[in-house]
């Protein structure tokens, strides 16, 4: 069963009650997520924390993190006293302006974190769907100069350095003044919904064959996964069918015309921020292939057959079960 943590804080500054605390405290151990994509349901464990507000609670997760706890998704809860709505950080500063003291009596006014930087999550904003957990949460990319920020980055940098980084967000919620405890508990729970089960990104890739062997190429320096093996494809973009995308794509990474012939099957990937199907395509050239072929996206094109090493290639996602599937073992 998977795991989320939720941390919250206490009371701080001149703010006699913390929302976070006590839907925190509140929040059951065990929940029930829906996919926003789809009808699957599942049953999840949550670890409910209230952290200290000083570098302790801001460091606590961190530490747990690299100390090699693990957690499907976390999601921090903090109070902006200013705000009027919901913001979902999503960038963790590397720079402490504390305004007034933590509750340790800690004051910095101007100074690095861990001064490895700004930390990004690397979620996709735009497929998100953040306007259908709350119409008037926002995206931002300023938590303060305060705890809140500095438990962000700290949890952002520690998966850096893990194998299995889940995805980590922090989500800014008003004073009960503005927003009920009620609201903050919903949106909480539809954003951790969509850490779950991220957005499905539609692939189409081609399926060459030359008699028992297929066309696969090596991922190229600047690509993202560079010096991944994979079977040429993309993205399927707006308004595209599968056979148009693959198409479009071998056209433009390959130089190659191409015709689609029948759907070979379909692969999921899994990544900390997205899902992705792999829908494969066979393709067939238009005319024949140059003697040497040359992509702009990979930096290495072969023809894997029967007889080939599958673990002599280092693949992206399920495309090594993809061949197999497609290039029998003899």
């Amino acid at each position: 069963m998977r795991k989320v943590l939720i941390t919250g804080f206490g009371a701080f500054s001149t703010h006699a009650a913390n929302p976070t605390e006590a839907l925190v405290q509140a929040w059951p151990e065990r929940m029930e997520v829906h996919d926003p994509w789809s009808e699957h349901s599942e049953a999840v464990l949550v670890e409910a924390r209230v952290l200290t507000v000083d570098a302790a609670g801001a460091s606590e997760t961190a530490t747990r993190l690299q100390a090699g706890e693990h957690w499907d998704a976390i999601l921090h809860l903090g109070l902006c006293g200013s705000c009027t709505h919901a913001r979902l950080e999503w960038l963790g500063r590397d720079i402490m302006r504390m305004k007034e003291p933590d509750n340790a009596g800690r004051m910095v006014a101007d100074a690095p974190i861990t001064g490895t930087g700004d930390a990004a999550a690397d979620v996709d904003q735009r497929r998100f769907g953040l306007q259908y957990c709350d119409p008037a949460a926002t995206w931002s990319d300023d938590a303060g100069g305060y705890v809140c920020n500095e438990t962000l980055h700290r949890s952002l940098v520690a998966c850096k350095s893990i194998e299995r980084p889940p995805p980590v967000l922090f989500l800014h919620v008003p004073a009960e003044l503005h927003w009920s405890l009620e609201r903050s508990q919903a949106l909480a729970e539809a954003v951790v919904a969509r850490m779950l089960f991220p957005p499905v990104l539609e692939v189409a890739a081609g399926a060459l064959f030359d008699g028992g062997h297929l066309l696969v190429a090596r991922r190229g320096p600047l690509e993202a996964a560079a010096g991944q093996w994979e079977l040429p494809g993309g993205k399927i973009e707006d308004g595209e069918s599968l056979e148009q995308a693959v198409v479009r794509e071998w056209k433009e990474e390959l130089g190659i015309d191409v015709v689609a012939g029948r759907h070979r099957g379909s692969w999921w990937g899994v990544q900390p921020w997205r899902r992705y199907r792999i829908n494969v395509i066979e393709v067939n050239p238009v005319s024949r292939l140059p003697d040497v072929l040359d992509s702009n996206a990979h930096d290495a094109i072969t023809w894997f057959g029967p007889s080939d090493d599958v673990d002599g290639f280092s693949w992206l996602g399920p495309d090594r079960d993809v061949v197999l599937t497609l290039v029998p073992r003899p």
